[in-house]
């Protein structure tokens, strides 16, 4: 299959290596190419060129899986101290609307607000509450103040610093995320020249086996038509999974359907990756658990068409979500 996106690289560099097992052979000696002046590269390089960049991918998916991970955490997170926070605010304007205390009660943020703004609030109404477990309680009111669920000024103290280890750990999963793509994208490019060598190697290396010359792995698609997109729709099926249906293509030169997706709420091309495929006769459905192991993670699909050609075309995206 030719290189149309991120997905397409390590199934063509299988195809590119097996040929460039039967070069080997019938040249009866290693063949060496040369993508540029300063490197040589043998098939047992390119394989472990190969190897290296499947690695890549899978170490990008796991910071991938990881980020969206400490996003489902920050998320829960925030949505149970926006619910103290609430019931906090509510016993202060109760007991508390006729003291000084009650001008310094902060109000309420958006469960979707950035960092700083979620967190202001909350760092208000635990500076607040330390001074209202020290000062005279009003009538009705037992020092020091617990919620109704038990949660004191020192629990909540403790959930904010949570919270805020939690937005640590999505920052630094979003900086390696960063540096895996920027190892891998250098991978891709590598492989890229080579089997771009490859090519250019082999019709004069070859000329006494024409085979070989014709049968040379394509990089790019061959002319043609670009295959219409399938409707998909996508569902959650508990307790972890993705439910993709679609419809059917009719184009005469179908070779199969692929499922593409990354972890995250947008579907992003050059982080996809193909995690399932369907011959044209199969059942037209896809279940995977892919980046759904935890509450609160998301996973952005497609479904591709993909033609002999290689020319291929994706649905439209598809968000699927784990309930927290």
């Amino acid at each position: 299959m030719p290189i149309t996106n991120n997905a397409s690289y390590v199934p063509t560099m299988n195809e590119f290596a097996a040929h460039w097992g039967l070069v080997d052979a019938a040249l009866g000696a290693p063949l060496i190419v040369s993508p540029d002046s300063k490197t040589s590269v043998s098939r047992v390089n390119f394989g472990t060129l190969k190897a290296n960049l499947g690695m890549a991918n899978d170490e990008l998916v796991d910071h991938l899986n990881d980020q969206e991970i400490a996003r489902g955490d920050i998320n829960l997170r925030k949505a149970k101290l926006l619910e103290h926070l609430r019931e906090f605010t509510q016993l202060m304007s109760a007991y508390y609307a006729a003291t000084a205390f009650y001008n310094a009660v902060p109000k309420l943020p958006n469960v979707t607000d950035g960092q700083e703004r979620f967190y202001a609030p909350l760092r208000d109404a635990n500076s607040l509450w330390k001074k209202i477990n020290v000062a005279v309680a009003p009538p009705g009111v037992t020092l020091p103040l617990a919620l109704s669920d038990g949660m004191v000024q020192l629990v909540f103290d403790d959930a904010l610093r949570q919270l805020n280890q939690a937005y640590d750990s999505e920052a630094n999963a979003a900086q390696s995320v960063t540096v895996s793509r920027a190892t891998r994208d250098k991978m891709k490019a590598e492989a890229y020249e080579v089997m771009k060598a490859y090519r250019q190697a082999v019709p004069p290396r070859c000329a006494q086996h024409p085979e070989l010359v014709d049968t040379l792995p394509a990089l790019t698609p061959a002319p043609g038509h670009t295959p219409e997109p399938v409707n998909a729709s996508a569902v959650f099926q508990a307790p972890d999974q993705a439910k993709v249906a679609y419809d059917a293509s009719a184009d005469a030169d179908l070779a199969r359907y692929e499922l593409r997706s990354n972890p995250g709420d947008a579907y992003q091309d050059e982080d996809a990756v193909v995690i399932a495929t369907n011959d044209p006769a199969d059942p037209r459905e896809f279940i995977t658990s892919f980046a759904l192991t935890q509450p609160g993670a998301q996973v952005a699909l497609k479904v591709y068409v993909v033609l002999n050609s290689g020319n291929e075309a994706g649905s439209a995206t598809m968000v699927v979500h784990r309930p927290l």
